[in-house]
């Protein structure tokens, strides 16, 4: 290999490992997302069958 492939070759690795470091900081954005999402459907879920007190005024 000279070095002109070389060069290639380690630009190709780069732009590889860069699409997964952007890949993986999407997944764990989407997956903190979820849990957020499910964490506020469970506690929309909680409150809504909660019995509502109701004051007589």
């Amino acid at each position: 290999m000279n070095i002109t492939q070389v060069r290639e070759q380690l630009h190709r690795l780069i732009d590889e490992v860069d699409d997964l470091y952007v890949l993986n900081g999407l997944y764990r954005n989407l997956a903190a997302d979820k849990r957020q999402r499910e964490a506020y459907e469970q506690e929309q879920a909680k409150k809504q069958a909660r019995p509502r007190n109701r004051h007589a005024d």
